[in-house]
């Protein structure tokens, strides 16, 4: 058995050793009743406290990796047991604060109670929980305070106690993190997960929104069916037959942004316990709704070539997931691209388990890998199979414009029909307005023509920015060469956090996000990501330079 810790990491010393410990189980490393050393024997061969190896071990034995026999030792679990374990230490975590902010409200409302030490008003408390009132009201309300005498009460609502246990799993800090790294007046952006405003011609949108509201088809028009219109899903269909998948409108749904999709299928898949397995450092708004539904997600381990699905069917063995989150396509935040026998084994994997695979494609369209032929173009994971174990979501807001909010899954007609009842609950089509704007886009090649403008523009950038870390980035700094999306992925020498480099950098005028907002653990503090068509194309060499020198200077 052989480990490796990084002393000089800020991930704890037993997150680190917990996570090789799974990997050598889940891959088949330590098979079924493999005895594992004493925690004494195993913290002195590590030269580490005996603390780290308990908590690693505790937390395998909470993922159902492990149990220990008094007398007898440590041992590696069957992979059916891992199937009976309770939910992860994310979901018992948010489960924790729940309990221990509903138990401070419920103190703090007791102690209020019997000691009748309620909250006064004043004028500046009226200003602040009563924000819509006018100052005239305002002093209405001083004047009648001093006829009358004594301030009125005001006893809040206890938030923590009336907030559901769905929005409770919410881990807010991520997006707060997200939130923080895009706020303020910064001069270089490469934060911001939506493309450059510049590059969407106005021309263009106003061309098509006119000729969209200007239709004869458009006066008095019914609202949408809540699939979308046929004549819409229609070229949608079309769409993705260019892009090698095999679908008609029975297969196609309209969603307001491919977020919903995801939402929809987690409803409809999704038990609290499920298993959902993601790439380790994935699209944090879907880890947020696999939250909420109070999965267990499960992070596999990701390399410059995407997903590791070498290891997958030892995850699969051992935690029979429900659903294969994945983006394959140019990820969000990595830019890796899987490779077609990667997705291959993928595919195979999710059909022996019987498990559905969700394709997020939001950067498909966006290939920088040839001028003239599409022979390498990644196609689609639901080009290659048509049994429907894959859901697929794309949306335009990655290519025409993030205020276009709108998108669309492809699933077998079982599920198309699924989703819509469950939508029906919360949203009853997509808005009429972009349905008609996208269906003058998808006519005639006019997507196909602004893509090919976006294209050649993010290109060059991409080529920037690359260019420009060979130039100032330090020599321990490594990152990824996208084929194509937003994303640039950069991997910090040891030692260096990437907050303290963010930090350091937006008081230069300089923005960027960090790793832990897209890591399952939330501990990924070694890497950052750029987005490399945000920025004027002019930008990108300064603020890549100021980055490396910030790096430099840790």
């Amino acid at each position: 058995m052989q480990l490796e810790l990084n002393r000089r990491s800020k991930v704890p010393m037993y997150r680190q050793l917990a996570a090789e410990l799974r990997e050598q189980i889940v891959s088949g490393a330590m098979a079924e009743g493999y005895r594992l050393p004493p925690e004494r024997e195993l913290s002195s061969r590590l030269e580490v406290n005996r603390t780290t190896v308990l908590q690693a071990y505790q937390q395998l034995k909470d993922e159902g990796l492990i149990a220990s026999k008094v007398g007898k030792g440590t041992f590696v679990l069957p992979a059916a047991s891992a199937s009976r374990t309770s939910h992860t230490s994310n979901s018992d975590f948010g489960n924790a604060i729940t309990r221990t902010t509903r138990s401070s409200a419920e103190m703090g409302t007791s102690q209020a109670s019997s000691s009748g030490d309620v909250e006064r008003a004043t004028s500046t408390d009226f200003l602040t929980t009563d924000q819509g009132s006018s100052s005239a009201a305002v002093h209405t309300i001083r004047e009648s305070r001093s006829v009358q005498g004594p301030e009125p009460t005001v006893v809040r609502p206890p938030w923590s106690v009336l907030f559901s246990d769905y929005s409770n799993r919410f881990t807010y800090h991520d997006i707060a993190s997200a939130e923080r790294a895009q706020r303020g007046d910064t001069i270089i952006d490469f934060a911001t997960g939506s493309p450059n405003p510049a590059d969407i011609p106005d021309d263009l949108l106003r061309k098509v929104s006119i000729e969209a509201f200007e239709s004869r088809e458009f006066d008095g028009q019914p609202e949408s069916p809540i699939e979308g219109f046929e004549e819409l899903r229609a070229l949608l269909a079309e769409h993705m037959r260019a892009r090698g998948v095999q679908c008609g409108v029975r297969n196609v749904m309209v969603l307001s942004g491919s977020e919903q999709g995801i939402d929809l299928i987690v409803r409809a898949f999704i038990n609290p316990g499920d298993c959902v397995l993601v790439e380790q450092s994935t699209f944090f708004p879907a880890l947020q709704t696999f939250r909420s539904a109070d999965a267990r997600i499960i992070g596999v381990p990701v390399d410059e070539h995407g997903m590791r699905t070498d290891l997958l069917d030892g995850y699969c063995a051992r935690f029979r997931p429900k659903l294969i989150y994945t983006v394959p396509t140019f990820q969000n935040p990595t830019g890796t691209t899987l490779s077609p026998e990667r997705r291959s084994e993928l595919i195979d994997v999710a059909r022996r388990y019987q498990c559905l695979i969700v394709e997020d494609d939001a950067y498909g369209d966006l290939w920088y890998g040839g001028e003239s032929s599409d022979a390498h173009r990644p196609i689609p994971l639901k080009g290659m199979e048509n049994a429907g174990y894959v859901m697929y979501l794309s949306t335009f807001s990655k290519t025409v414009t993030s205020g276009l909010r709108t998108g669309w899954v492809v699933a077998d007609p079982h599920v198309i029909n699924r989703l819509a009842a469950l939508r029906r609950m919360v949203d009853q089509h997509t808005s009429t307005s972009s349905q008609r704007i996208c269906l003058e886009l998808l006519k005639e090649g006019r997507i196909a023509e602004h893509l090919r403008g976006l294209i050649k523009a993010y290109r060059i950038r991409r080529d920037a920015a690359i260019a420009a870390l060979e130039q100032y980035a330090p020599d321990e700094v490594y990152w990824t060469m996208p084929a194509g999306g937003y994303y640039i992925w950069v991997s910090l020498p040891d030692g260096v956090r990437s907050l303290d480099v963010l930090e350091s950098c937006r008081s230069q005028g300089v923005t960027f996000m960090p790793g832990s907002v897209f890591d399952v653990d939330e501990m990924d503090d070694s890497h950052i990501r750029l987005n490399f068509v945000r920025p004027d194309a002019a930008d990108i060499d300064t603020g890549i330079r100021i980055i490396g020198e910030t790096i430099a200077q840790m």
